[in-house]
Order: C-alpha cells, then structure tokens, then sequence
C-alpha cells in the first residue's frame, strides 16, 4: 500500500466522519426537544460546514465560517435563548400527517442529489485556490462595510439585551 493512497483512505474518512457529524448535527438541531438542545446541534452543523469549507480547499470560508457564524450569529442566539427564555417554556410537538411530511421531502431531496451524484466519479484530492486577494480586499479596500457589519451585529446583540431585560421586569 503506498502512502498517497493510506493519505487518499484517512481523507475519505474523515471527510465521512465529517458528513455524519453534520447530519447529527442537523438533526439534533431540528428534532431536539429542548432550545439548547437544538442551538447545540445548530452549532454543531455550522463547526461540520466549516470543516467541509476546508476539506474543498478553501480554508478562508472555513475560518469565514467559524468566524461569522460560530463565533457572532450563535453567540447572538445564545444570548438571546439566555434572556429571554422562561422554565418550561418549550416548543409543542405536532402530531398526524403534519409530522411526515418534512422527512418525506428531506428523503426525496437526498435521493435525488444522490442520483445527480452517481454518475460523477472520484476525483480525489480538491485543487488549492489562491484566497490571497480576497483576504487582501476584505482587509483593505472593504474595511469600513466589514466593520460597520460588526458594529452593526454588536448594536443587535446589545437592543436583545435591553429589550429582554424590559421584559423581565
């Protein structure tokens, strides 16, 4: 066995341990019973995208990712499932045919994506691409629209703040 292809076999499964991770994610994140439950498998789901991002050979969106998602949309949650939430103030489950419609799509979708990918064969490893100039645009010629961006996501954390204290008192 030679080396680029042991290499070839530990990518192909960590890349499918990857690909389970983010169905478990995704589904935890939409079946859960519990908000924090599902804000775990949300954050789980983003973490896997992030790692897809990277295994593509793109490892400015995987850092992009964890940066805008994990790291500012889902603290924003987090600090909005922490204010504003009451004890036993969870979703309801539906029940009857409502419940098998979403899983029926879901499969129907999956199966046709599979069938679009049957035909295509391995290609092995993704091409590297050259990120330098959008690195180098964000840092430069778009500075002021990424910051007021921040700024912009921080004045939405802070208003959910205030109205959640409002309306605890």
């Amino acid at each position: 066995m030679s080396f680029e292809r042991f290499a070839l076999d530990i990518y192909a499964l960590s890349f499918g341990l990857l690909l389970i991770q983010l169905v478990i994610g995704a589904i935890m994140a939409v079946r859960a019973h519990s908000l924090v439950h599902c804000f775990l498998g949300l954050v789980m789901t983003l973490v896997s995208v992030a790692g897809l991002y990277y295994f593509l050979g793109s490892p400015l969106l995987a850092v992009m990712q964890i940066m805008i998602y994990v790291g500012a949309v889902c603290v924003a949650i987090a600090f909005g499932l922490s204010l504003t939430r009451k004890s036993g103030e969870e979703g309801t489950r539906k029940y009857g045919l409502a419940v098998l419609v979403p899983p029926f799509i879901t499969c129907a979708m999956l199966g046709s994506v599979l069938l679009g990918l049957s035909e295509r064969e391995w290609v092995g490893y993704p091409k590297k691409i050259d990120e330098s100039p959008i690195g180098e645009l964000l840092l430069g010629e778009y500075l002021l629209p990424f910051e007021v961006i921040s700024i912009l996501l921080t004045i939405a954390v802070i208003g959910a703040i205030s109205v959640a204290i409002i309306k605890r008192d």
